[in-house]
């Protein structure tokens, strides 16, 4: 009877596993689902970067096949994939990379592929350079507003990213477009922009870090009504060495932005610097000198010392035979005939400016508008001379004029 007790327990305890053996199949096909996959596409990731280097170019998206539980991978993401390709111990230059992948915070689910499975990686040195911040702006203020001296803050920004590209950019930039700002009075603007990266011929560079990526700009708008932009004209004094001549004479700024009483600034059509001595000098000068603002007149903005380069050059003499004399200044109807009609012209001046000289720019004339000389002739005049030309000598320098006034 016993032994019959013991059987029928026994029996009863296998019933009952596999009923629990069952029940966990159901639980788990009904909570879990069947097993099945998926394929979810990822960014790939550079992990052990090499110090001191950069990959050149973005990384493509991969595709991971998943397995696991159909209920689990139903509503699976991006988030839960981490692919990778493992730079460890790489150089500079172009190779083939593994690329692996994980899957985090997901029980039960398994990698089985990646495609592709290998990728093209090109490693290069990190380079950082300083490059100065200037603004670009576009559109325009209305007629009665001007805009000053812009300043930027802050001057300079780092650029980082693979020397290949790094090497490309020229010229940091934030843009500002005037005719959006909505000005309709003076006053100091402040404008935030990114700052962006430009090549040698105005392109964007891409894939280099700027930093700070944004800058403010400082716009002033003033009234047009007190400010005026007049040329800055260098004053020579002085002699050079002899033998030696002023070619050229410039300044940069080559001009600059008063302000003052409108009355004082019509008055006003050049800004002239202090004396530059050249006394027995022989080679190209460059100097900072101060300007003559006159009373009342103010430099808007900016330096109040301009630089100014002076180029001296040996004194070259060139002959210009048979130049036509013009009569100038005759009344209509007048008939006039010359003693001479034509004169030859010694011109002597520095190398570069009689080098650029060409005889047909030179002209000989009389003025008849003007007093003729005590013998009765009229001076011989020339124009069409260029600068650093030192001086003219005219044979002859006067002719006789035979005037007959019209009715």
């Amino acid at each position: 009877m016993a032994k019959r007790n013991i059987g029928a327990v026994l029996f009863n305890s296998k019933i009952i596993s596999v009923l629990l053996a069952v029940l966990l199949w159901i639980y788990v096909v009904g909570v879990r689902g069947p097993e099945t996959t998926k394929s979810v596409d990822a960014q790939l990731v550079a992990v052990n970067v090499p110090q001191g280097y950069v990959l050149t170019g973005p990384l493509p998206s991969v595709t991971v096949s998943l397995r696991g539980p159909m209920n689990t991978l139903w509503n699976i993401t991006s988030e839960y994939v981490t692919p990778t390709v493992d730079l460890r111990g790489r150089t500079e230059g172009a190779f083939i990379a593994p690329v692996q992948a994980q899957v985090v915070g997901l029980s039960g689910v398994t990698v089985e592929s990646v495609a592709p499975k290998d990728v093209n990686i090109m490693l290069e040195r990190l380079e950082t350079v300083a490059i100065p911040v200037h603004v670009e702006v576009s559109g325009a203020l209305s007629t009665s507003l001007v805009l000053g001296t812009l300043r930027v803050e802050p001057e300079t920004v780092e650029v980082s990213g693979p020397s290949s590209l790094v090497r490309q950019v020229k010229e940091a930039a934030l843009v500002v477009a005037l005719d959006k700002l909505g000005m309709t009075t003076g006053g100091n603007f402040t404008v935030a922009a990114d700052v962006t990266a430009y090549d040698a011929t105005g392109n964007v560079v891409s894939g280099v870090l700027v930093s700070p990526h944004s800058a403010i700009a400082v716009l002033p708008v003033l009234d047009a009504s007190g400010l005026k932009t007049v040329p800055v004209v260098p004053a020579v004094s002085g002699y050079p060495l002899r033998g030696y001549a002023v070619a050229s004479a410039s300044c940069s700024p080559a001009v600059i932005m008063i302000t003052g009483p409108a009355g004082a600034l019509a008055k006003i059509e050049a800004v002239s610097t202090m004396d530059i001595d050249i006394s027995d000098a022989s080679a190209t000068m460059t100097k900072q000198v101060g300007l003559v603002l006159p009373p009342g007149v103010t430099l808007l903005d900016g330096s109040k010392t301009v630089s100014c380069r002076i180029v001296l050059e040996q004194v070259v003499v060139v002959a210009v035979p048979d130049v036509p004399i013009e009569v100038r200044g005759a009344g209509s109807g007048w008939k006039v005939s010359l003693g001479t009609t034509s004169v030859s012209i010694l011109v002597s001046g520095a190398n570069s400016s009689i080098m650029a000289l060409h005889p047909s720019q030179i002209k000989a004339y009389i003025d008849l508008g003007q007093p003729p000389l005590a013998d009765g002739s009229y001076a011989v005049l020339v124009d069409g001379l260029s600068e650093g030309i030192v001086s003219a000598y005219i044979t002859p320098s006067s002719v006789i004029a035979d005037v007959q006034k019209g009715p």
